[in-house]
């Protein structure tokens, strides 16, 4: 009878723990953190109203992509950053002081040494600041728009703004039905008005003479995007 018999040098050891040990490690993290993953999961999809989701190579499916816009519109409370309007001086220095941070103060001593060190006016200053804050501002309302905006939406507020800043309900409402179309499942529960309301609720759109004028912050948006094109191939792909 032959005897088969297998020598445990150190070299086989070594391969057979570099190739357990990963699966092994993964079992573990997974079962420890199963409870955690669970929930976490649980949250993702309810507060996402998600029917449908898969990755593919142009992202996340068209139907996730309609009802994250949806639901944008839902729970929309306009929490772009603002200066506080209309309040005295000691509401704005109270508020600062209840919503600084390490993080804050560190940019806070930062932007006043850069400040010194460009040996400006006091109006200078005051004049630089205003502009700086006033780019702020809008960058973070562009990037909400931009968050749950369709690559749709975007083209059609190229196409207005390339046609004297105006588009009838009419010409609206034939291009919604050419993108539904094209759309699958997608927009099956929308029609043109719901596809237009989040442009009118972001403020991209105003109801003018039987149509739709884009305005100031539209073609904002629109040029804002156009110098920043990466930009554009981040939206929704729907």
């Amino acid at each position: 009878m032959n005897e088969h018999i297998c020598y445990w040098t150190p070299q086989i050891l070594v391969e057979l723990v570099r190739t357990v040990i990963w699966p092994l490690t993964i079992i573990i993290f997974g079962l420890k953190f199963k409870t955690g993953i669970s929930e976490a999961l649980k949250y993702f999809f309810t507060k996402n109203s998600v029917s449908e989701f898969s990755a593919s190579a142009t992202g996340i499916s068209a139907k996730f992509v309609a009802e994250k816009q949806e639901l944008e519109l839902k729970e929309s409370t306009g929490a772009s950053m603002k200066l506080p309007e209309n309040m005295a001086l000691e509401a704005v220095r109270e508020r600062h002081k209840k919503e600084h941070s390490e993080f804050s103060e560190a940019l806070y001593k930062n932007i006043k040494i850069h400040l010194d060190s460009l040996n400006l006016e006091p109006t200078e200053k005051i004049d630089l600041l205003s502009r700086e804050v006033s780019l702020l501002q809008s960058g973070i309302r562009y990037y909400d728009i931009s968050k749950v905006l369709f690559r749709s939406q975007f083209n059609l507020l190229v196409n207005i703004s390339e046609h004297g800043n105006f588009i009838l309900k009419r010409e609206l409402q034939s291009y919604f039905e050419q993108i539904k179309s094209h759309a699958g499942d997608a927009f099956n529960e929308w029609d043109w008005i719901k596809y237009v309301s989040y442009l009118i609720t972001s403020g991209l759109l105003i109801d003018h003479n039987d149509g739709y004028q884009l305005t100031l912050v539209g073609i904002s948006y629109v040029n804002f995007m156009s110098r920043n094109p990466q930009l554009i191939d981040e939206l929704g792909k729907l």
